[in-house]
């Protein structure tokens, strides 16, 4: 029977792409015909838009809509939330940073909110081509954001690489879409899990269409061994957007995964590809930390972090159940608040955006600014995974879930790779607290905005690590809906 492309209800379906198309629009307008007013209600504007839209997803109505393309669920809600979280708090840091940088304006923040309804796509697609299509609208907007502070030279450096390889990456994405329909016949999950019901695996068209669709899938996670590009764009991307691209579209990416994973669940365990993702589980999480270790640009230093946590991420998708999904959906969200949080303060530091931003810039800083010293402090905490926080929550429930499934020596390693991190994560506490500033080192400056974005991260990291339950809740009630459909 042949489904309409317009169900009923569809408008409620997408009503927080809706707001956000609409309001990006709407600051394209107001930019256009009115530029001063722009510079000065954009940034707050763009964060209502941003609240409106979360406030949106109690109208919206399960189901799939567009001919059985688009999925709303509890997990794409969670993953909704996650992506305008990461919104929100991007939004706050850059407000400040580019009226100091003097590069504020409309279309910075129609480009955020744009990006974020690429992700939802992403994330709601029940179709590899919506998940491109999807993927494509953000890969635009992020190539456009990395160059945003057009006058500096490693600015441009950063868009232009990211562009490159990004495109490449895409190819193989689409090349291995391709390969799929050839072997399926499909390029639906339904059509696919119906495919892996009866297949056996063997055939060679299918593992390179895996390995192609992992090869492109991986770049945008910075998974290793396609990682070399995050450190140099983070480094080069003004500091607020690496926040963003540091945590969002990775997010974006492994609800994704989950998807594919999923459908090709029957023959997932029988064929090797399970060991090629083991295999870059493991080198990500070794990789991440060792080069972290070595690293005194605080910008490089979260990338090379961020490369190892979302190795720790794929541990749990070894092995798709409702308790790996939910513990990914909760990693994403508390990654979003820690690692954009440590981004955020560095986003403060009023020197020369060309040059990098050291440890010795935030020496003494737990002294010179108290409550951004204790902000970073505990940013880092968390993303060692020490208790109290939600780092340590979110990481002993991947390692639990892997450990549960049965890949005890990935999980290990991950362990193993959790404690080494601590040692770079509390050099940066050791000089917040132990090392005294320079001498003509500035005073780290913000708003209220800004402010604003670090309470947040703080009091979601906290919450999450002391009363864990309503997220755990959340998720695992999520997840188990997606694996039953």
């Amino acid at each position: 029977m042949i489904q309409p492309l317009l169900e009923a209800g569809w408008m409620n379906a997408i009503l927080p792409e809706l707001v956000l198309v609409g309001g990006g629009l709407l600051l394209l307008m107001i930019e256009g015909f009115s530029p001063k007013t722009s510079r000065s209600i954009s940034g707050p504007l763009a964060v209502i838009l941003l609240i409106a839209a979360t406030w949106a997803q109690n109208f919206t109505v399960g189901g799939t809509f567009f001919g059985n393309t688009y999925q709303i669920s509890g997990i794409t809600r969670v993953f909704d939330l996650t992506f305008l979280l990461a919104g929100i708090l991007a939004t706050l840091f850059a407000r400040e940073y580019l009226e100091r940088e003097g590069i504020d304006s409309g279309e910075f923040y129609a480009l955020l909110l744009w990006g974020t309804v690429g992700m939802m796509m992403m994330a709601k697609g029940l179709d590899l081509l919506i998940v491109i299509l999807g993927l494509e609208i953000l890969s635009i907007c992020i190539f456009v954001l990395l160059g945003y502070h057009r006058r500096l030279p490693v600015s441009n450096e950063a868009s232009l690489k990211y562009f490159l390889m990004g495109a490449f990456a895409t190819g193989f994405i689409l090349y291995g879409t391709a390969l799929f329909y050839g072997a399926t016949r499909s390029t639906h999950v339904d059509g696919l899990r119906q495919y892996f019901l009866t297949a056996d695996g063997s055939n060679p068209i299918l593992t390179v269409a895996f390995v192609l669709l992992v090869a492109g899938f991986g770049f945008k996670l910075a998974l290793a061994p396609f990682h070399p590009w995050a450190p140099d764009v983070y480094q080069g991307a003004p500091t607020p957007v690496a926040a963003w691209l540091s945590v969002a579209p990775k997010a974006a990416t492994l609800i994704a995964l989950i998807r594919l994973f999923d459908a090709m669940a029957p023959v997932f365990q029988r064929t090797q590809w399970m060991l090629m993702l083991a295999a870059m589980a493991v080198l990500s999480m070794i990789i991440g930390n060792a080069v972290a270790i070595v690293q005194r640009d605080l910008k490089r230093m979260l990338a090379y972090s961020g490369i190892a946590h979302v190795g720790y991420m794929m541990i749990a998708l070894l092995t798709v159940r409702d308790e790996s999904v939910a513990a990914v959906a909760i990693y994403a969200i508390t990654y979003a608040l820690m690692n954009i949080g440590a981004f955020g303060v560095v986003s403060m530091l009023g020197k020369n955006q060309n040059d990098p931003q050291t440890l010795d810039d935030i020496a003494g800083l737990g002294f010179r600014r108290p409550f951004f010293g204790l902000a970073m402090a505990l940013c880092m905490f968390s993303l060692a995974g020490l208790p109290p926080t939600a780092g340590f929550i979110s990481k002993f429930y991947i390692f639990k879930t892997a450990i549960e499934s049965g890949h005890t020596t990935v999980a290990f390693i991950g362990i193993l790779m959790s404690i080494v991190s601590v040692y770079y994560y509390l050099r940066v506490v050791y000089y917040l607290y132990m090392k005294e500033a320079a001498d003509g080192v500035p005073v780290p400056v913000s708003g209220v905005f800004a402010t604003g974005a670090l309470a947040i991260s703080m009091i979601g990291i906290l919450l999450i690590g002391i009363f864990p339950t309503p997220l755990f809740q959340m998720a695992g009630n999520a997840a188990r809906e997606l694996l039953r459909q």
